[in-house]
């Protein structure tokens, strides 16, 4: 494994057994996030971006969801730990969960425990990984809210969720994920329900956090906006498969597959009057796929073959790959 890799996921594929048949929220993903560097996730809603996120956490709801197959190797400065083989609740496990890797969760107020003060839960976090006294975990806590910028933080330390507004919630979120100074941060959906300067404050604390901390991220989001400014790569995931990926800059100015054109589509610009063009449809039944490729009954593009026959991973670039018919007369890849 390759020294500047951090993660790498090698088919992975995350099922649920439900009582209707199995539901393959990711099916086959493979990708890896590079030390210091920023991937970002698309796509809709259900298209397997969270399901990926708790797989590399190893916090799928259980006893229902399952990896029934691939590897999620974390390179541990040198030491390359497959979690897929570590079970949800061993010591080695929750030793990488929230010290090494951390996440912060789509929805803080449900997140927070809203019985413990914000300070209780950043010291928890700290105690659990380090072994430091409660004085000094303390202090810690007291140290993340200043680097997050919660004013009055020997105040704020002992107030309650339901005490803070909805971006200061988003930061103590941060605090905790960063208390440890991960290595790999997960964000899903960072920004979810803030105003747009709330929203950029955010972004900005978590570039800066970045740089003194010399961390990965992942940042999951359906807010094409966020992506552009804070990602170096991006992945476009559609029912639980990867469907492009490439650097930023290729996806907003050189999209290959027809979904990655229709969500760009969709981004309202400043000062333009036309109409925005959606994508038709909507995204199928998990437990109800159709044959071929999974995107054939929205795209405007679908051939014959599209309908019939699931496209393999064609490599446009040496790093921009696409999972689509169009381009069968470039080179096929298996990544």
């Amino acid at each position: 494994m390759n020294k500047n890799i951090l993660v790498e996921v090698k088919n992975l594929k995350t099922y649920f057994d439900t009582d209707d048949g199995l539901v393959k929220a990711v099916d086959n993903v493979c990708f890896n996030v590079k030390r210091d560097e920023t991937v970002g996730f698309v796509g809709e809603s259900g298209c397997g971006k969270s399901m990926t996120a708790l797989s590399i956490m190893s916090l799928l709801p259980q006893p229902r969801g399952k990896i029934f197959g691939g590897t999620i190797n974390y390179n541990a400065d040198g030491n390359v730990i497959d979690i897929t083989s570590l079970d949800p609740r061993a010591k080695e496990i929750r030793s990488i969960r929230g010290n090494d890797i951390a996440m912060i969760f789509q929805e803080p107020m449900t997140s927070l425990n809203p019985v413990y003060t914000v300070g209780e839960q950043i010291m928890e976090s700290i105690r659990l990984h380090q072994k430091v006294s409660k004085k000094d975990a303390r202090e810690k806590a007291i140290e993340m809210l200043k680097h997050v910028r919660i004013s009055a933080p020997e105040k704020r330390i002992d107030e309650y969720p339901h005490e803070l507004s909805g971006g200061m919630r988003q930061r103590i979120m941060i605090a905790i994920a960063l208390s440890c100074e991960p290595k790999l941060l997960i964000a899903d959906e960072p920004t979810t329900a803030l105003d747009v300067t709330i929203e950029a404050q955010i972004l900005n604390l978590m570039r800066e956090l970045q740089d003194k901390f010399k961390m990965s991220i992942m940042i999951i989001t359906h807010d094409l906006g966020v992506i552009g400014e804070m990602t170096d790569r991006v992945i476009v995931m559609y029912t639980g498969k990867i469907v492009e990926e490439a650097s930023t800059d290729d996806i907003f100015y050189n999209p290959k597959h027809p979904y990655t054109q229709g969500l760009l589509r969709s981004i309202p610009i400043l000062g333009q009057k036309k109409r925005l063009i959606p994508i038709e449809g909507s995204v199928p039944n998990l437990l109800c796929l159709p044959a071929g490729c999974y995107f054939a009954p929205r795209c405007p593009c679908a051939k014959d073959i599209c309908r019939v026959k699931e496209p393999p991973n064609f490599m446009i670039t040496e790093e921009h790959y696409c999972k689509c018919w169009l381009y069968d007369d470039v080179e096929e890849v298996t990544h």
